[in-house]
C-alpha cells in the first residue's frame, strides 16, 4: 500500500508484519510512528528496537524478541531498521513469517527494497518514497490551516518545488512559514521566495531556464549567488556536471526510454526527469555533450591537482554560460 493509505488501513485492521521501504526519511518515521500509536499502550515496556546489521547472521536475537509476550498490553512492538537478512537468515524466520504471533506487531524500515522480506506471508509492504504532488499539497495545507493561517496554491506550488518533493525538508521549511507570518495572514508566493531555501538541483533548474532565455546576467548571478551560499565552490562546481551528466543522459535516451524507467535508472523523481526532458530539449545534443566533456575535463584536472578548485568553478561557470543554448 502508499503511505497515504496506511492511516485508513490501521483504523480496520493491524498487520502483524509491516516492511516501510522507501528513500523519503519524513514518510518512514510518520508511518512508524502511526503504526506504533495503535498498538501501543505502555511504549516504555512493550517497544524493542534493533540495527539491521546487528542481527544478520543472527536471527535467533530477532525470533526472541518477536516471540516475547507483551507487559500489561494487548500488543508489543519490535522496529528493525535497515535490516536486510542473509538467506539463512530467512530461512529460520520463515515460520514466524507464515505464522506470526497475534500479540507482537513487527516493523521493518528500510530505505532501499528488500525483495527476500516483501515476498513473505503475511508481510504488508508501504511505500515511502517520495509523495505526488496532491499529498504533499494537501498535507502542507492542513498544517497551515492547523496554525490559523491560510496559503495560496501558488505558495504551496513553489514551496514543494523549492523542496524537490522532499517531504523532510517541506515539513521544514513549512514551520519556518508558520512562524514568519502572523496570525490570520495569507501566506504567498513571495513569503516562500523570501523564507525559504532553495534546494540545490532547483537553483541549477533557473540556472538553466535563464540560459534557455538568454538571460546570461541572471544565469551569471545565481551561479555567483550559489557559489556564496554554498561557501565553497566546489559542491557547486559538483552539483553543475552532474546535472548537465543528467540533461545529456535524457537528451540521449529520451525516445528510447519511459520518464518512469529513466527516473529509476537515475535514481530521481520523475518530475526532475520531465523538467530535464523539458530542458535538454532547448539545447542541441551537441552543445550538451560540449558542455559535459568540459565539466569532466575540469573534474580530472582538480581531483588530479592539475587545476586549482577556484579555476574549476570559474572555468565552469564560463563554459556553462558561454555559448548559451546553441
Amino acid at each position: 500500500m502508499l503511505f497515504k493509505e496506511l492511516k485508513k488501513s490501521l483504523t480496520v485492521d493491524v498487520r502483524p508484519i509491516y516492511l516501510l521501504t522507501g528513500e523519503d526519511v519524513f514518510f518512514l518515521e510518520r508511518a512508524q510512528k502511526l503504526i506504533c500509536n495503535v498498538c501501543l499502550k505502555q511504549p516504555d515496556l512493550n517497544l524493542s528496537y534493533f540495527e539491521g546489521g546487528d542481527l544478520k547472521g543472527d536471527a535467533d536475537k530477532l525470533i526472541y524478541a518477536i516471540s516475547s509476550y507483551p507487559f500489561l498490553s494487548d500488543k508489543r512492538v519490535v522496529v528493525v531498521k535497515e535490516y536486510y537478512p542473509l538467506a539463512a537468515d530467512i530461512n529460520k524466520l520463515k515460520k514466524y513469517f507464515d505464522e506470526p504471533i497475534d500479540t507482537t506487531v513487527l516493523i521493518i524500515v528500510n530505505s532501499s527494497p528488500c525483495e527476500n522480506i516483501a515476498k513473505q506471508k503475511n508481510v504488508c509492504v508501504v511505500d515511502c518514497s517520495k509523495g505526488d504532488f496532491s499529498l504533499l499539497s494537501s498535507w502542507v495545507i492542513n498544517e497551515v490551516k492547523k496554525s490559523g493561517l491560510t496559503i495560496t496554491q501558488g505558495a504551496v506550488n513553489r514551496l514543494i518545488d523549492y523542496c524537490l518533493f522532499d517531504m523532510t525538508r517541506i515539513n521544514g521549511e513549512t514551520e519556518k512559514l508558520i512562524c514568519y507570518c502572523d496570525d490570520g495572514n495569507v501566506i504567498t508566493e513571495e513569503d516562500v521566495t523570501a523564507i525559504c531555501h532553495k534546494e540545490t538541483d532547483y537553483e541549477l533548474y533557473e540556472v538553466v531556464d535563464y540560459i534557455v532565455a538568454k538571460r546570461f546576467d541572471k544565469a551569471y548571478d545565481a551561479l555567483i549567488g550559489m557559489v556564496g551560499n554554498a561557501g565553497d565552490g566546489q559542491r557547486v562546481f559538483s552539483s553543475l556536471y552532474n546535472y548537465f551528466r543528467r540533461l545529456l543522459y535524457v537528451s540521449v535516451t529520451s525516445t528510447a526510454m519511459s520518464v518512469s524507467d529513466i527516473a529509476k535508472s537515475l535514481k530521481v523523481k520523475e518530475y526532475a526527469v520531465k523538467k530535464a526532458k523539458s530542458q535538454a530539449s532547448a539545447f542541441s545534443p551537441k552543445r550538451i555533450k560540449e558542455i559535459t566533456d568540459k565539466l569532466s575535463s575540469l573534474d580530472f584536472g582538480f581531483k588530479s591537482g592539475a587545476i586549482e578548485q577556484q579555476d574549476a568553478v570559474w572555468n565552469a561557470i564560463m563554459n556553462v554560460l558561454v555559448g548559451g543554448n546553441r
